[in-house]
């Protein structure tokens, strides 16, 4: 009876090693899950922009000249995001790009919404044996709607 006894009182320590262990683990594993949601939910956002910025424009006249309008309506869909109506060439944060034109007899209008989202987690550093890990500082999300014009 008493070895089971002593070998009880040598296993004291086991869970707190385990858990010291196991914490960087679950929490990298939290870190993700959280990202992924933002990311995941930025993007629905630019999505819905996009989709609302093309009905937009079906309705307006096939022209350039409602570009402002439909950019703010863009923007005004994706409030939560900050939107710029800026165009997509070198360096942006975010932007909407319309383009309209005719594919035969029908008349096409696009509108293209990018948005960096920045992470919160950046994770980098080196580890020993698998080198360099370069978290990126941002994930681009970008949507593009096309509907017909009539």
């Amino acid at each position: 009876m008493k070895k089971p006894r002593q070998r009880a009182m040598h296993q004291h320590g086991q869970a707190a090693v385990e858990l010291v262990l196991l914490t960087p683990l679950l929490l990298v594993l939290i870190f993700l899950i959280f990202e992924f949601g933002r990311v995941f939910g930025s993007w629905l956002i630019v999505t819905n922009a996009a989709r609302e910025g093309a009905r937009f424009a079906v309705v307006q006249d096939f022209d350039a000249t409602a570009d402002p309008a439909i950019q703010t309506r863009v923007q005004w869909t994706a409030n939560f995001l900050t939107v710029d109506a800026a165009p997509c060439s070198g360096a942006y944060d975010s932007c909407i790009e319309i383009v309209r034109f005719t594919d035969g007899l029908e008349r096409l209008v696009t509108v293209t919404a990018r948005y960096k989202v920045y992470t919160l987690t950046p994770i980098t550093g080196t580890i020993p044996y698998l080198g360099a890990i370069n978290y990126p500082g941002y994930l681009e999300v970008s949507s593009r709607s096309t509907m017909r014009w009539e």
